[in-house]
């Protein structure tokens, strides 16, 4: 349905007047002042998760805008505050689920306003297993049932409306229909799994979906798109959005599904360049744009800490930290450019920041 941001992090780095902001080494004192710097510069009034510190009326090529606040930005949220272990944190964007993005039936609105309005009709498969993923193990974490029964009204909705031919599809829009593709970037297995255990996805529909993410076939180092249900088949973009080939890569890793060539191109790009570019060529395999996006860094830190790549998530880690802002008014925030940032690229980073921590890998 929509397609990832990528900020042009990259000129901040091709700037000498900024390079004085970026150290090459972070430290555990600062490794969360970006927390802090999403509730101060990418925090509606209303409390909503802003997509933007700036307003603005013109769309990305995600069809988002200014301070629009997002249900996938919410479900990243909540998984923070669980790896935080912050009660209070996580009962605070569960008001924010309740009061502004979801329905009495179940539904997620994908998007709302600055102000919380809702002007679209549509959901987002991967935003609410996120979401349903992060609501169970909290009701089982903190012993509250609010929040196993919301992710039941959210998780029968979506096995009653976002299925097509046996599987779950991207998207759902009221009065129209479901979506015939399903983006492997989507196929959130641990949130799945939860379902299934639940009995709230019939067990066929489980197993497809896991098999699709499973049988994805490999172009060189990269994996598809997507997955048209209607017709049975694969789908490569020509250009490669490593945000989709880190998640799908981090989705296999979870289920133990060789990402083998995926891991041997990323190292190979660390080891000659430094660096992973936001974009590749699927059929030179050479990079088309010179930006990076510390949200790929940070899905790919998810990535090496899944598989006990200690050594390349430092690496990841090291390169990554150099977009974030120190000794300005915006530190802690990833990728500042023109007084602006994209809040992904600043909730994933965080989001692997934590992980690290919690796993004693932070120097």
């Amino acid at each position: 349905m929509r397609y990832r941001y990528f900020l042009i992090a990259g000129l901040i780095l091709c700037s000498g007047f900024f390079s004085i902001l970026y150290e090459k080494k972070v430290k555990k004192s600062d490794a969360f002042t970006t927390e802090a710097f999403i509730e101060k510069w990418l925090t509606n009034d209303n409390g909503t998760l802003a997509t933007y510190m700036k307003a603005g009326d013109e769309e990305d090529s995600d069809l988002v805008k200014g301070r629009e606040a997002l249900s996938e930005s919410l479900g990243i949220w909540m998984h923070y505050a669980l790896l935080k272990e912050d009660e209070v944190q996580f009962e605070h964007a569960y008001q924010q689920l309740t009061n502004y993005f979801l329905e009495n039936d179940g539904f997620v609105r994908w998007k709302l306003t600055e102000a919380g309005e809702n002007k679209v009709f549509a959901n987002a498969l991967v935003d609410d297993l996120r979401i349903c993923g992060a609501l169970f193990d909290a009701s089982e974490k903190w012993n509250e049932p609010r929040y196993e029964k919301a992710a039941v009204r959210i998780s029968s909705y979506l096995t009653a409306f976002n299925q097509s031919e046996s599987s779950l599809t991207d998207y759902y829009v009221k009065d129209e229909g479901t979506s015939q593709y399903i983006t492997l970037s989507y196929i959130e297995p641990d949130s799945l799994a939860k379902l299934n255990q639940r009995g709230l996805i019939d067990k066929a529909i489980y197993e497809k979906m896991l098999a699709i993410l499973k049988n994805a076939p490999l172009d060189g180092f990269y994996y598809p798109k997507a997955y048209d249900v209607e017709k049975d088949v694969y789908l490569f973009d020509s250009e490669i959005n490593m945000v989709d080939q880190s998640l799908v890569a981090l989705y296999r890793g979870k289920k133990r599904y060789s990402t083998t060539a995926f891991l041997d191109f990323i190292k190979e790009e660390i080891e000659l360049h430094g660096a992973i570019y936001g974009r590749y060529d699927r059929f030179s395999g050479g990079k088309l744009v010179d930006y990076e996006s510390p949200a790929v860094y940070g899905w790919l830190i998810l990535y090496s800490l899944e598989l006990h790549e200690l050594e390349l998530a430092q690496k990841l880690y090291s390169r990554m930290s150099q977009f974030k802002l120190r000794g300005s008014k915006y530190t802690g925030g990833y990728a500042v450019y023109n007084d602006d940032t994209h809040i992904f690229d600043n909730l994933v980073p965080l989001l692997a920041e934590r992980e690290l921590d919690n796993l004693n890998l932070l120097r």
